[in-house]
């Protein structure tokens, strides 16, 4: 039956606007409309699953978030919330019932968000922007527990707050006199486009002959973000481009590799994973690839929405079209997609790629699809998609770690060329020494898995109400490709010429015997792995790993003998595969016989984690890690007889510096599944230290398949991974 909207009531809210991550009070008044509303129904105000708002609190006036409801008809109110009451992806709710008495037409429910009558500061509103953030209000008149949402649902628009940051997003590799653009964009704290900032700002460049303007306005009009066109360079080397404003913001570009002729062989960024609110993210499809070029600065990217979700043919046909809209070669290369969202038994998690445009979908369900007019093309489980795409060059699939992990017991070798290594949802080298342990042919890449708008540049969200992981900001694909192309990335994914890295640019070369990352070989000769990295901050170390295994551990800079230098202790590792996989390390640590001098908190990414108390003999610390390495480097003085004790909610240990120091090499503490870990480095003091090139050669290789990768580790907490080299090794 459907329901007359008119009868349902009506809803609005104000104000209209917010900041990202403010404080403030939102009060939104429901009208009840001609059913009126039964003792025992009532309304539920939802929110999308990826909103990060403040859950509201109705017991403190005085604490954040509190929030009051009240009518001005005769009744009581029941008044919860409740993480997971409606429908996906409006599942995070404020539940008011109606008791004692009922609602007739245009009595009122009001609800203020952020009350700030007893003292609240108020409620904290998401941490990324949303042109139309809506607060979905569902009536159920007659106490039945059937809801249907008003006619017109009330919505604010959210922008970025005040700048705090400022970036510079510039190519990796050019040639002399090529000219090229940069991005020059100032961002809020939590990495949304401060829209409204203003400031002038002057550039630079350590290539005094380099070609680019020298200062420059920004104004409201800018959003945030400025595109500097026309710049080239006039020497060979590695460059950086710099930028000062007047307010005091500094930033410095990721490194350009400038080269003396036309490159064989570029660098381009991309990020092949995320949504828009036709699923389960938010915005439109093209206000997402908009922000992937225009904001973050990608060469590459696609769209992956849950295909379970996609409940319209028209919205896949809009999918298609804006795809097609936004592909430009030589500018923006834009890849149709989706993700194939079966459960993890059948299959799991795998991101479908097309290389062609308007493609079929093929659904893993229909399972919150309304229309069943096209049920018969689901595949289900993964092995009737493999069938389907069968022989096909022009389709890939991706395995990932989401809320469904990837099952690679259904492993395609015709179709699967890498695998996700990162995302928002967490650091899943598990996943990759999984897949090398069982002898798979995989390169690496990494991605968002963005659902806020921000494919690119996706930073870490607080946690969401639906109990999903967003812990960590959004990753790159880095791929070496002699075009801009669809076809030229597609050729290099498939053969593997790729990287993953968590988010910055950093330049990694890893060849062996002239062979390009993925690259597969035959060899009877032990192979001489040369590597080189062009980082975006000091570089600490770099492990080569054969399989799931590291086999050798370069430590950058010097090493002191004497009793002062630096140690990192870095902890990592999930409790589960699946979803809610995050591990608190919440802990502290005290040094006896020793002082601690400086401590620099290490890869921590949430903004509520970081060192809490610091003094020259103990630390603590609020950390939860999704897989990824959070820690501290400490700056200590230590003899023979210093000890550290390390305490945690993992667990505690304690050890001796001077013995790390001494071996050169890290210190392993293991606390079980899923590589949980705490890691000992012990470190030289490299942190201006950029460029590193090494060579190694195994001499301990073993006759059959070898799979050699690379791990690069940066002070600031940035990784880079390599895709694997496979070498098949006859002995001669």
């Amino acid at each position: 039956m459907k329901v007359d909207e008119r009868w349902l009531g009506k809803a609005e809210i104000k104000p209209k606007k917010a900041t990202a991550g403010e404080f403030g009070t939102w009060e939104l008044t429901y009208t009840v409309g001609e059913y009126g509303i039964d003792d025992g129904g009532g309304i539920i105000i939802a929110r999308r699953d990826v909103c990060d708002s403040q859950i509201p609190q109705f017991t403190d006036p005085t604490k954040p978030g509190y929030t009051t409801v009240k009518t001005t008809g005769r009744a009581k109110l029941l008044i919860k919330y409740v993480e997971k009451f409606f429908i996906r992806p409006w599942r995070s709710c404020l539940v008011i019932e109606v008791r004692d008495g009922a609602l007739k037409k245009g009595d009122k429910i009001i609800v203020v968000f952020g009350d700030k009558s007893g003292g609240s500061p108020g409620f904290r509103m998401q941490t990324f922007r949303e042109k139309e953030h809506v607060f979905k209000v569902l009536v159920d008149p007659f106490g039945t527990g059937r809801y249907v949402e008003v006619k017109r649902s009330p919505s604010i628009t959210i922008i970025g707050g005040e700048a705090e940051r400022l970036e510079i997003v510039a190519p990796s590799i050019v040639s002399i006199n090529e000219r090229f653009s940069v991005i020059l964009r100032a961002l809020d704290r939590w990495g949304n486009p401060a829209q409204l900032y203003t400031d002038v700002i002057r550039i630079s460049c350590d290539d005094s002959g380099a070609r680019m303007p020298k200062i420059l306005k920004i104004s409201e009009k800018d959003e945030g973000v400025k595109l500097l066109d026309g710049i080239y360079l006039s020497r060979a080397g590695i460059h950086y481009i710099f930028a000062k404003t007047e307010s005091g913001l500094k930033a410095m570009s990721n490194p350009i590799l400038c080269v003396d002729n036309e490159p064989n062989i570029r660098l381009f960024w991309g990020d092949l994973h995320g949504q828009t609110a036709i699923t389960i993210g938010t915005g439109t499809v093209e206000e997402y690839l908009t922000y992937a070029r225009d904001i973050a600065g990608l060469d590459f990217t696609s769209w992956q929405g849950n295909d379970f979700q996609i409940e319209k043919k028209d919205w896949w046909d809009d999918v298609c079209v804006q795809v097609r809209r936004f592909n430009e070669p030589g500018r923006f290369v834009v890849f149709l997609g989706y993700e194939w969202s079966g459960n993890t038994p059948a299959g799991g998690d795998h991101n479908i790629y097309f290389l062609g445009d308007d493609q079929q979908i093929y659904r893993s369900s229909h399972w919150l699809v309304k229309d069943k007019s096209d049920v018969e093309t689901d595949r289900y489980p993964i092995t009737e998609l493999w069938r389907t795409f069968q022989g096909r060059k022009d389709v890939m699939a991706v395995p990932h770690i989401g809320g469904r992990p990837a099952n690679l017991d259904f492993f395609n070798p015709e179709l699967i060329k890498v695998i996700e290594i990162y995302s928002q949802h967490g650091t899943f080298e598990w996943f990759a020494e999984e897949a090398l342990k069982r002898n798979l042919k995989v390169g690496f890449i990494a991605g968002s898995d963005d659902h806020t708008g921000r494919p690119g540049l996706t930073g870490p969200t607080q946690r969401v109400s639906c109990g999903a992981s967003f812990n960590l900001k959004g990753g790159l694909t880095g791929v070496f490709s002699d075009k801009l192309t669809r076809d030229s990335i597609w050729k290099a994914i498939w053969s593997r010429h790729c990287y993953a890295t968590t988010g910055d640019r950093i330049i990694l070369f890893f060849n062996s015997d002239e062979h390009l990352m993925g690259d597969e070989y035959k060899t009877n000769k032990p192979p001489k792995l040369w590597i080189k990295v062009i980082g975006t901050d000091g570089i600490q170390e770099i492990e080569i790993r054969k399989g799931p295994s590291v086999i050798y551990n370069y430590l950058v800079g010097d090493i002191p003998k004497n009793g002062r230098g630096f140690i990192k202790i870095e902890w990592s590792g999930v409790r589960t595969k699946y979803r809610n996989r995050e591990t608190i390390w919440d802990g502290e640590l005290t040094v006896d016989n020793g002082r601690i001098i400086n401590a620099f908190p290490f890869a921590f990414d949430l903004p509520d984690d970081g060192l809490k108390e610091v003094s020259s003999n103990h630390l603590k610390w609020k950390s939860t890690s999704s897989g990824d390495p959070d820690g501290v480097v400490l700056e200590l003085e230590f003899s023979r007889d210093t000890l550290i004790r390390f305490r945690s909610k993992q667990g505690s240990f304690k050890f001796k510096p001077a013995e790390v120091m001494n071996k050169r090499k890290p210190k392993i503490v293991n606390f079980g599944y899923l590589n949980k870990r705490v890691r000992i480095v012990p470190l030289g003091d490299s942190r201006r230290i950029k460029v590193v090139e090494l060579t190694y050669k195994d001499e301990d290789i073993t006759p059959g398949m070898n799979s050699y990768w690379v791990k690069v580790i940066q002070w600031n907490g940035e990784i880079a991974w390599s895709s694997p080299i496979f070498i098949n090794y006859a002995e001669s």
